[in-house]
C-alpha cells in the first residue's frame, strides 16, 4: 500500500523560540482524492501563561531584594501546618521566653565589659528573633489566620521588607575607599 502524499506548512513563530514549548501539528484532510495538509502551528501560550511567565521571570530576578517577603511567607505557612499540632507551640514559645532573658542576663551579669557591649548591639536582633518566635508561638496555638496575627505578620514582614530594602541601598551607596599604604606604614 502506497503512502499518501502529504503537503507540510509551516506557520513561523512569531517571537523566538522558547524552551518547553513544543509545536503542533494538525492533519487536515480536504477530501477525496486531495493529499492530506499537516499543519504544524507553533505553541502560543494563553494571556494567563505569559503574564504568569512574566511575573515567575520578574519575581526571580529581584529574588534577594525580596528575601523577607519570601522568609514571612515561609514562616506564615509553616505555622498553618504546624497548627494541626498544638504542641509544636510549646516548642515555640519556651525559645521566645528564654533568648530574651539569657540575652539580659548576660547584659547585666556578666563580668567582662567586652561581652556585655557586644550584647548590646546585638538588641535588635535579639528582639527580633523573639517576637518571631513568639508570633510563631502564638501563630501554632491559634492559627496563623486569626485576623490579629495575621495583621502582626503582615506589619512584620512589611517592616523587615522595609529595614531590607533601605539596608541594602546603605551598602550600595556606600563608596570604597581605598586603603592609603603610605600613611599606614
Amino acid at each position: 500500500m502506497a503512502r499518501p502524499r502529504t503537503t507540510k506548512i509551516m506557520i513561523p513563530q512569531q517571537r523566538g523560540l522558547r524552551r518547553g514549548h513544543r509545536p503542533t501539528a494538525h492533519v487536515v484532510d480536504l477530501g477525496r482524492g486531495t493529499a492530506p495538509v499537516v499543519l504544524v502551528v507553533p505553541h502560543r501560550p494563553s494571556l494567563v501563561g505569559r503574564v504568569a511567565g512574566a511575573t515567575g521571570r520578574a519575581l526571580w530576578r529581584r529574588r534577594v531584594a525580596w528575601a523577607p517577603v519570601w522568609a514571612g511567607l515561609g514562616v506564615f505557612g509553616a505555622a498553618g501546618v504546624l497548627s494541626a499540632v498544638p504542641a509544636a507551640a510549646l516548642a515555640l514559645s519556651v525559645p521566645a521566653v528564654l533568648l530574651p532573658a539569657g540575652w539580659a542576663l548576660v547584659l547585666r551579669r556578666h563580668p567582662r565589659s567586652a561581652v556585655r557591649r557586644r550584647a548590646r548591639a546585638h538588641l535588635r536582633t535579639v528582639t527580633a528573633v523573639s517576637a518571631g518566635l513568639a508570633w510563631s508561638a502564638l501563630a501554632v496555638w491559634f492559627g496563623p489566620w486569626n485576623g490579629l496575627l495575621a495583621a502582626a505578620w503582615l506589619a512584620g514582614t512589611a517592616t523587615a521588607q522595609t529595614l531590607w530594602s533601605q539596608r541594602r541601598r546603605a551598602l550600595t551607596a556606600t563608596p570604597i575607599t581605598p586603603v592609603d599604604t603610605a600613611a599606614s606604614d
